[in-house]
């Protein structure tokens, strides 16, 4: 990581706190409102994510070759289910309904926490930003014995069959930073997967990431170190 990169995460320290401290201010302000309780969890929630980044981008960089995977044990389901409350309340303000489902009430495996919400959010955001007001945006958990799918799917404007082959390309973008999607494909090939993306203009879209169900030893190794 260069010095610029560095001296940008290490400024966002600052702003994070303030978000922490005007949430305990808050949840003193509103009493007992479980709207309003439920509000102050995905934001401080938001809070830790962005914590979480600017704490590995200090400590790691991303050295050649990607950045160290942290696993842990972590409930697959709920962490999408989680993810999914979290960026509910920008749904409503676009309009969008957005669901959830899964064919498995629990699944813990190992994982790198922070990767699997960044390919999650990657994905939420295209698809709430692509789909009007009125549409519908799921997300699922699909669990298929050895492996994992992840699935985002939209009902919005879909993708060309040519803007589909170099869709996770750095810097590919239609209205975006072009970052989003590379960052899936790459984060999804870090954690042992892939992600593939089928759709048809004015059809929608569907992004499936699957993940191995358990990690090869290398991998684990790798999260060890």
């Amino acid at each position: 990581m260069d010095l610029r990169s560095i001296q940008f995460a290490h400024d966002l320290k600052l702003p994070i706190q303030l978000i922490y401290s005007c949430v305990q201010l808050l949840e003193l302000e509103v009493g007992p409102n479980a709207r309003a309780e439920s509000y102050l969890k995905l934001l401080e929630r938001s809070a830790d994510q962005l914590q979480s980044m600017v704490r590995n981008a200090m400590d790691d960089g991303l050295p050649e070759g990607g950045a160290p995977l942290r696993l842990e044990t972590r409930d697959v389901i709920a962490e999408a289910r989680d993810i999914v409350r979290q960026c509910d309340p920008y749904a409503r303000e676009r309009g969008v309904r957005l669901m959830f489902r899964s064919n498995g009430s629990e699944f813990p495996m190992a994982v790198d926490v922070e990767k699997l919400d960044r390919i999650l959010h990657n994905l939420l955001s295209n698809a709430l930003r692509f789909t009007p007001a009125g549409g519908r945006v799921e997300v699922a958990v699909e669990l298929r014995g050895d492996a994992v799918d992840f699935i985002v799917t939209d009902d919005g404007c879909g993708i060309s069959a040519e803007r589909q082959a170099r869709i996770f390309e750095l810097g590919e973008t239609d209205g975006g930073d072009g970052y989003g999607l590379a960052i899936v494909r790459e984060y999804a090939r870090l954690l042992g997967g892939s992600v593939r993306v089928d759709s048809r203009p004015g059809e929608g879209s569907r992004f499936t990431v699957r993940l191995p169900a358990r990690y090869p030893a290398a991998a684990m190794e790798r999260g060890k170190a």
